[in-house]
């Protein structure tokens, strides 16, 4: 496929790690040793440090109990204060000493583990590092996307795992027992087929720890631990692994979903904090905005403020409505809600088609002249553990997230479950359909001859368009990178994911990818990495993207052949 942007010739340092065998101090204190060895010190540590807080304790009854039995004795008195002196100084001691190690078991578990790891965050790609082998699969092979991202930190011990593909598939790969009879009821793991392991041990998820379910078109699993993962004083890696070959996980026509240059499989890591989740998702976008009016081909989008459960929001859920308004009537708009940009928006297309864009695709519409109301309902919390929602054998009766926690629709800081926290908001349509396309204002690498050289090798591709994007054809076969050159041989290794950013009228489109391979100084050792941006993405109304102007081929990155067509195509640099 042609390329949107060309990175060449890149380079960047290595950083070899060591390792030192602790199995036998960690089986004399009673610590697993078939952890990994950072999470072995760390354990160690932990338990050392638990006796010097037993000291501490010990140290203050003493002295408390010179004091109280000194009867005036100044000597004594005078003896019981400098042990409770010198007791405060060793807490303050063991203190530091506790966060300068915990800082660097950090800091050694990112410096030996495989790749590296990613850190979620602003300006940093998630997961942009990650596992070398098992990988390729996301972007170019089968896997859409997941969470936890790969090598994502501070996960929530409370968290779901998350797994989206780009063809439907079979249940029974990853319930236990599925029947279609009991199709919408959540059940066990098949653990033989999908592994959750901390990193390292060799003990998996057992199928009763988990309740798993699907999505109405079978293309997304969401797996709910019955237990916290990890531990509340020290963090914890985990794998996940998905098995390949015909024995592991299928396709809904009964294939192997992993094969050829990817038949090993699938899996990835990611480090669980010692916090628990109890913070409601809120809404940060709603369009189209209230209360003006707008053309009936505009997609109504909601952007929550972290991922959001995906069976809860997708398909024809009751959890979402929309309603044409009238002064003499009130109609459910039939349709579907579709998730995207890493679980966090949620788009609803309707039923009804009324136009093709540019490329020669449906449009599909809103009824005309109505007030639309679209209401996200919270879900019933679960008065047990507030602020989590009741989680039923058919799911989440509401909106969640992925820790469970329900919808904080009046943004009031806390769940208080329906009908407080449903959201509603609504907009006027108008009978006019808007059929102008987006265009790309600004790219990262910047594009032109000689100016996508020897970029960082963990940049996300960026691109910038002038309007707000439909996130659901924002995905990893309309955004890809084609990786080529002598250290670029086995597809298996490098993968890349999707995301995007709303900003007012605006939205920028990321590519996160594993690094990119640093070049040698010849020709032929180059490596090359082609972004590409193809006419399947579409706008808030539908357009496409390309072909987006009448102007020639090569006069920037908005133009193909400038004919209308079905056909993907590309700018090439």
């Amino acid at each position: 496929m042609a390329g949107l942007l060309a990175a060449r010739s890149v380079h960047a340092q290595g950083v070899a790690g060591s390792a030192v065998n602790v199995n036998a101090v960690a089986a004399a204190a009673g610590v697993a040793t078939s952890a990994d060895l950072i999470t072995s010190i760390g354990r160690i540590i932990n338990i050392f440090l638990g006796f010097l807080g037993v000291i501490f304790l010990v140290l203050l009854l003493y002295a408390g109990f010179l004091w109280m039995t000194a009867q005036g004795d100044p000597k004594t008195v005078e003896k019981a204060k400098n042990i409770l002196k010198q007791a405060v100084i060793g807490l303050v001691i063991i203190a530091s000493a506790w966060a300068i190690t915990t800082f660097v078991l950090n800091a050694l578990s990112g410096a030996t583990s495989d790749g590296g790891t990613g850190i979620t965050g602003v300006g940093i790609a998630p997961g942009a590092r990650g596992l070398r082998g098992s990988s390729g699969s996301l972007g170019r092979g089968l896997i859409e996307s997941h969470v936890p991202f790969r090598n994502a930190t501070n996960v929530a011990r409370n968290t779901s795992i998350v797994i989206t593909f780009k063809e439907a598939m079979d249940p029974s790969s990853f319930i236990a027992g599925w029947t279609d009879a009991a199709s919408t009821t959540v059940t066990g793991l098949n653990s033989d087929a999908v592994k959750i392991f901390r990193t390292g041990e060799s003990a998996t998820l057992a199928s009763d720890k988990a309740r798993v379910r699907i999505t109405s078109d079978f293309k997304t699993v969401i797996v709910n631990p019955v237990e916290y993962l990890g531990s509340p004083t020290v963090n914890v890696g985990y794998t996940v692994s998905l098995k390949g070959e015909k024995s592991g996980v299928r396709k809904k026509d009964g294939s192997s979903a992993f094969s050829g240059s990817f038949a090993g499989g699938y899996a990835w890591q990611f480090e669980v904090s010692t916090v628990v989740d109890l913070t409601p998702p809120t809404v940060i976008s709603a369009t189209p905005l209230e209360p003006g009016s707008y053309p009936r081909n505009a997609i109504i989008q909601i952007t929550f403020s972290e991922a959001v459960d995906p069976t809860a929001v997708t398909g024809r859920t009751p959890n979402l409505e929309v309603v044409a308004e009238s002064s003499t009537s009130k109609t459910v708009v039939p349709g579907e809600f579709r998730i995207s940009n890493q679980y966090q928006t949620v788009e609803f297309l309707p039923d009804v088609k009324c136009g093709t864009n540019s490329c020669g695709r449906d449009i599909f519409c809103l009824p005309g002249k109505k007030t639309i109301r679209v209401t996200a309902k919270a879900a019933p919390l679960d008065p047990k553990n507030t602020p989590q929602a009741q989680l039923t054998t058919s799911g989440y009766d509401g909106v969640v997230d992925l820790a469970g926690n329900s919808l904080d629709g009046n943004k009031k800081g806390g769940a208080e479950g329906p009908p407080t926290d449903t959201f509603v908001w609504s907009f006027g349509t108008t009978d006019d359909l808007k059929l102008s396309p987006p265009q790309i204002e600004s790219t990262i690498p910047i594009v032109g001859p000689g100016t996508s050289s020897n970029v960082p090798l963990d940049q996300s591709v960026q691109a910038v368009f002038d309007t707000i994007l439909q996130g659901s054809t924002v995905n990893t076969e309309n955004a890809q990178i084609a990786a080529r050159g002598p250290g670029e041989k086995d597809p298996d290794t490098f993968w890349w994911s999707a995301r995007l950013k709303f900003l007012d009228t605006k939205t920028t489109l990321f590519i996160d990818h594993r690094p990119y391979l640093p070049s040698g100084s010849s020709v032929a050792t180059l490596n090359y990495y082609n972004p590409s941006l193809s006419s399947g993405i579409q706008d808030q109304y539908q357009n496409c993207y390309n072909p987006a102007g009448k102007c020639a081929v090569g006069t920037g990155p908005n133009c193909c052949n400038g004919k209308p067509q079905k056909a993907e195509c590309a700018f090439t640099p």
